[in-house]
């Protein structure tokens, strides 16, 4: 490797180095966004328990405990403090204004909800921008609600016998797909949402269809490549003739087998009097007899054997 070469890559360390300190020191300044004490600091949360026992005992059992003592990257502040300020006036004059209180964190919007959350969660961080939830009006506390005192509607996970009903509780519409005759077995904990939902981040990026590779990590027969590629399932998405929750059509289909692949084998002369010919081969004895087209043309996806996709 040359020299310059060298150089540039070593730059190019360093700036993602001071990037990442950048963001952790940013992530600490979540307290600093509240008209608090300028001379307040942090005095560590076993202070906190000797007037607020109950809370401790709230958090006894959870990552946010004050003996495990979870910290902020960068930050003096760890458990309580983390998310309610620096505690120094107001274990000394009890002034519930000299910190983050409970009226502070009711008038929080979502936004600031998710920042309290992400200084120590900084391994979300980056996903959070652009993912599922980010900009919905949903914090991280309507999820989280078993680990956070945050008043919330939602019901924590352990109240659900499997974790996909917990997201469901939001996520009403798709129920009546998991309903459907032909579906992905969630309701029945065959599969859950987090399968193919990462509710922290978006699909994945970093390949040309972040979809696609979702539903080919359990579906690897589909991924090819084959001799033989399918212009459609190449450059679509696979959402683009399945549905992924559930659907009245036999494969998931979005419509009826043939109607869907009609919409791009289709020819204008086609079924014109009774003209059945697709690619200059008459089709009357399939498809004028109500058959379906992969009954024949099978290896829908791609084909190591022929290029009409049929398996001999």
């Amino acid at each position: 490797m040359s020299s310059s070469s060298l150089n540039k890559i070593m730059t190019l360390l360093s700036c993602l180095i001071l990037l990442g300190c950048s963001q952790v020191l940013a992530l600490d300044n979540f307290a600093s966004g509240f008209d608090l004490p300028e001379d307040a600091t942090y005095v560590g949360s076993e202070t906190c328990l000797d007037c607020h026992e109950e809370v401790g005992d709230l958090y006894a059992h959870t990552p946010h405990s004050v003996e495990l003592a979870p910290m902020v990257p960068g930050g003096q502040a760890d458990a309580c403090e983390a998310c309610h300020g620096p505690g120094s006036i107001h274990s000394e004059e009890e002034d519930i204004d000299t910190i983050i209180n409970v009226d502070m964190m009711r008038a929080m919007d979502s936004s600031q909800k998710d920042a309290m959350c992400l200084q120590c969660h900084t391994e979300n961080h980056v996903g959070w921008a652009g993912g599922p939830h980010q900009g919905s009006e949903i914090s991280c506390s309507d999820c989280h609600a078993d680990l956070v005192h945050f008043e919330v509607q939602a019901k924590p996970a352990a109240d659900f016998r499997n974790e996909s009903e917990f997201c469901i509780q939001c996520h009403t519409s798709e129920v009546g797909d998991f309903r459907m005759p032909f579906r992905h077995r969630v309701l029945e904990d065959q599969i859950s949402c987090n399968d193919c939902h990462d509710p922290h981040n978006g699909f994945p990026t970093d390949t040309w269809n972040g979809i696609n590779d979702t539903c080919l990590k359990c579906h690897t027969e589909m991924a090819g490549p084959f001799v033989f590629e399918h212009d459609g399932v190449q450059s679509e998405d696979c959402t683009v003739c399945h549905k992924p929750h559930g659907s009245t059509h036999d494969k998931m289909l979005v419509t009826d087998g043939n109607t869907l692949c009609l919409q791009c084998h289709y020819e204008s002369e086609f079924n014109s009097d009774e003209n059945w010919t697709l690619a200059r081969v008459p089709h009357g004895g399939m498809l004028g007899t109500e058959g379906r087209c992969y009954d024949c043309h099978n290896e829908i996806h791609g084909s190591n054997v022929a290029p009409s996709f049929r398996d001999q």
